[in-house]
C-alpha cells in the first residue's frame, strides 16, 4: 500500500525502515523522503512509529 503518494513510498518501505533503526519522523524524511511534500501522509508516519515505540516499551517492560 502506497502511504505517501507524492514521493511513491510504500508501507513495506518505512517499515523496513524503521526496523533497521530509523525510528524518528525526520530519519523517515531524511531516507525515504516521505512526508516531504504535501504531509498528508504524516499522520499514518507517526503511526507506524508509534506502533514501533510501543512495542519497543512492551519489550522493555517483558525483561
Amino acid at each position: 500500500m502506497y502511504v505517501c503518494i507524492c514521493n511513491n513510498v510504500k508501507e513495506k518501505q518505512i517499515q523496513a525502515a524503521i526496523a533497521s533503526g530509523v525510528d524518528t519522523l525526520d530519519g523517515l524524511k531524511d531516507t525515504l523522503d516521505v512526508a516531504t511534500c504535501c504531509g498528508c501522509c504524516e499522520p499514518m508516519v507517526n503511526d507506524y512509529l508509534d506502533e514501533h515505540h510501543a512495542a519497543l516499551d512492551v519489550l522493555a517492560y517483558a525483561v
